[in-house]
């Protein structure tokens, strides 16, 4: 601590009337030795400390800086010889979390005031987040000088409205869709000291506290970086919508999207527990309860106790209710355990695991579950053989599936778990020994369901998909193989044109998600109702948008192409595996050249990749041989960029390194040109050369700009390196010689600018 820093924080505590001993120097436990001092107990000591400076007391679980941290931080933040600055931890919307031991430093990196929410944090986390921080500094290092600079301050006492105009002039918003709602909102809003929370609904998430601070100074916080807590139970949280950040001795300051909690003190008080001082702090409603369900799964996975108590079937044909006290107290290896019970805990630990399949099969002698965890197969329980029919009786009468154990079937029912509705898709397969093999596809309409914004794509891809979207006619196709997030893709886009102006109808098989202000409609091969017989029928109810579930045939591709040559904005998916190999694939399909030329919009190949978990991922120096693999892909290296990521493991990642998917998309928008070659039927290495000049990004280059951004590592995309560039793409030739496995191509020059500001993060 600097000397200076030291002195300030004397001054301050007297000023408040407490004692400093001249002779203690900070050390270890600065906070403690300040509390004893001043007789205030030592587990007081954080909070106590925290509450005289007016600062979030924090006491977080992880010691390292998020990857959405450290983006916004290297674009506010400015170098500095400072031993102890603040450290970025988190962001909340726009803003920058910073934490710090000492709540006298006057370090920020000379960033903006406005720009960030101070926690304090215990001396021993503050060291291990420094060494995070300043490795990765060291790493790649700091400019001189901020890319962010305020031509005027936020004025005291203002409006919603004026606020909102204010970041929208000032913050470093890039995200078009972000900017769009918040001009919205302003436009919506008053003028004035307008200051009642609940009118910030419709802003993007944890963009409504962030507002609400800036306008009346009240704390904001993220839930995502709070920690575990074992205080409260989660029904009573998540009845009441709240988590505790911090719980003190004392006082528990809550993350809550209302100001006053009164209802949870009474249930809290009325139960029998001691009074406590409760703080609220604004944060984001669906965020806390996302961290809520997240707590659930963490406890179900830490360990066993007996079981108690019976579990519910409602009378409600294909909805199982399953109670979340219950179920936390299953375990699954008793011998007193029954077969619906293990079902149960199975579906729960799938759910809250975030698995989006199931897997109920036969193992040499095991009933064996597995489920699908960011595309990656894990078994989460066995048993003997014998429970396997009974298992698999159980999730067919959930679905109302017959007991024909030689039929391939399929059908659905739907979870209910606490305020939570999953639904399921369920297939049935024959298998050998006249058994069934049973797969659940989880479909969260609360974590399925996705905005454009939330899919984080680069400004050029939302550019394309925005202006695609914005047509009043024309064919979007989105390819790639099962398992792709195309659904997700879709629905994001027709969410994102969903309003009271445009009618969108679907045809799907099945309706996967229900959105409300969408006609949906499945298709029904009983009644002659399938893709093509569909949209030949929805013709007549006077579309805007069309979505058709997926290209099988020539009849449906045809009544696609003709709906978007009628004045129809056509969405529809096919199985291709690049965006341009899905023109040869419709040309193949018996679709004249001439007409696709000019129906054709945009087209997008997508595939999921994992993401590196951003508590436990750790630098990798770029070697000679990495340096090789983006120069043969000609995917530019700043000059400042030394290290990539690669995996690590961590109890929050369950030890693999990973955490959570992100698309990679290849997009293409077919204009005049390539129209034209279109039209010609002209060759694919044609195509691609008009398509790179025009802008197009492989899949495998995609990913490694999501590698050089830290999300992903080059052994995650290592699959897609057939999609790497070749020599036909280009015109110019490839020197003489191969590396690691892929053409060696010539770093971009001024002649030669494939990729550019397309990879700036």
């Amino acid at each position: 601590m600097k000397d200076n820093d030291w002195r300030f924080l004397q001054d301050a505590l007297r000023s408040c009337g407490y004692e400093v001993d001249e002779s203690v120097s900070p050390g270890e436990e600065l906070h403690v030795v300040l509390a004893q001092r001043n007789g205030v107990p030592p587990e007081q000591a954080l909070e106590w400390l925290a509450s005289l400076f007016q600062i979030l007391p924090l006491d977080p679980n992880r010691t390292a800086c998020s990857t959405q941290a450290e983006a916004l931080f290297r674009r506010l933040a400015v170098a500095t010889d400072d031993a102890e600055p603040w450290l970025p931890l988190g962001t909340v919307g726009p803003l920058l979390i910073c934490a710090h031991y000492n709540p006298a430093c006057s370090e920020f990196w000379k960033i903006p005031a406005e720009l960030l929410v101070p926690v304090l944090i215990p001396k021993a986390k503050y060291d291990t987040l420094r060494r995070d921080v300043f490795d990765r500094v060291a790493t790649s290092p700091l400019e001189n000088t901020s890319r962010i600079r305020f031509s005027e301050p936020l004025q005291p006492d203002q409006g919603y409205s004026e606020v909102l105009g204010w970041m929208l002039r000032e913050f470093p918003l890039d995200d078009v869709e972000i900017r769009a709602k918040l001009e919205q909102e302003r436009r919506s809003l008053a003028e004035g000291a307008h200051h009642d929370y609940s009118a910030l609904k419709g802003l993007p998430r944890h963009y409504a506290c962030t507002v609400h601070h800036l306008a009346t100074g009240e704390s904001c916080f993220n839930p995502e970086y709070a920690p575990s807590q074992t205080m409260f139970s989660e029904n009573l949280l998540e009845k009441h919508a709240v988590y505790p950040m911090y719980c003190g001795s004392k006082v528990v300051y809550l993350l809550s999207a209302e100001k006053n909690n009164f209802a949870f003190e009474d249930e809290w008080l009325s139960s029998g527990n001691e009074a406590i001082d409760f703080r609220t702090i604004y944060a984001d409603r669906d965020t806390i309860m996302a961290i809520i369900a997240k707590e659930r799964g963490r406890v179900a996975a830490s360990g066993s106790v007996e079981l108690s108590g019976d579990l519910t079937y409602s009378d409600v044909a294909n909805i199982v209710e399953i109670d979340l006290q219950e179920v936390q107290r299953i375990n699954p290896s008793s011998i007193n355990v029954t077969s619906e019970q293990v079902v149960h805990w199975v579906l729960y630990r799938a759910i809250t695991g975030r698995a989006s399949d199931l897997h109920i099969e036969k193992y040499f002698n095991t009933a064996r579950f597995r489920a699908r965890i960011d595309g990656e197969m894990k078994v989460i329980h066995s048993c003997p053989e014998e429970m396997l029919a009974r298992f698999i009786s159980l999730i067919k009468n959930y679905a109302n599936m017959g007991q024909r154990r030689q039929d391939a079937q399929d059908a659905r029912f739907s979870l209910i778990l606490g305020k939570k509705r999953v639904d399921c898709r369920v297939s049935a397969i024959p298998c050998r020994k006249d058994l069934q093999k049973i797969t659940i596809r989880f479909l969260d309409k609360d974590g399925g369901l996705k905005k454009l914004s939330e899919l984080k794509l680069s400004p050029r891809q939302t550019k394309l998909l925005t202006d695609a979207m914005g047509r009043d006619q024309g064919l979007i196709l989105i390819t790639g193989p099962t398992g792709s997030g195309k659904t997700t893709t879709l629905y994001a886009l027709l969410n994102s044109i969903n309003s009271d102006n445009i009618n969108i109808h679907t045809v799907e098989d099945p309706i996967e998600y229900e959105i409300e202000g969408m006609n949906q409609t499945q298709t029904d091969p009983i009644h002659n109702l399938d893709f093509a017989e569909g949209l030949r029928r929805l013709m007549r109810a006077d579309p805007d948008v069309i979505l058709i579930g997926e290209c099988r045939d020539n009849e449906t591709a045809m009544a696609a192409i003709n709906a978007a040559l009628t004045g129809h904005l056509v969405l529809t998916t096919l199985h291709a595996n690049d965006c341009l190999r899905a023109v040869s694939r419709l040309i193949s399909m018996g679709v004249p050249a001439y007409l696709l030329a000019d129906s054709l919009a945009l087209t997008q190949a997508q595939r999921l990749v994992r993401r590196l978990c951003t508590f436990c991922k750790r630098p990798t120096p770029i070697t000679p041989e990495i340096q090789a693999i983006f120069d043969a892909n000609m995917v530019p290296i700043k000059p400042e960029v030394t290290s990539i990521y690669s995996k690590n493991g961590c109890p929050e990642c369950n030890e693999s390194g990973y955490s959570g998917r992100l698309a990679l998309m290849e997009l293409v928008a077919i204009d005049h040109a390539l129209g034209d070659l279109i039209s010609r039927n002209a060759p694919q290495s044609q195509m691609r050369r008009l398509a790179f000049r025009q802008g197009m990004l492989t899949l495998y280059q995609e990913g490694l700009v999501q590698v050089l951004n830290g999300n992903t590592s080059l052994e995650e995309i290592s699959c897609l390196s057939y999609t790497s560039i070749t020599a036909e793409n280009h015109d110019d030739d490839p020197p003489d010689g191969k590396i690691v496995g892929m053409p060696v191509r010539r770093a971009p020059t001024v002649e030669n600018e494939v990729l550019d500001s397309k990879y700036e993060a």
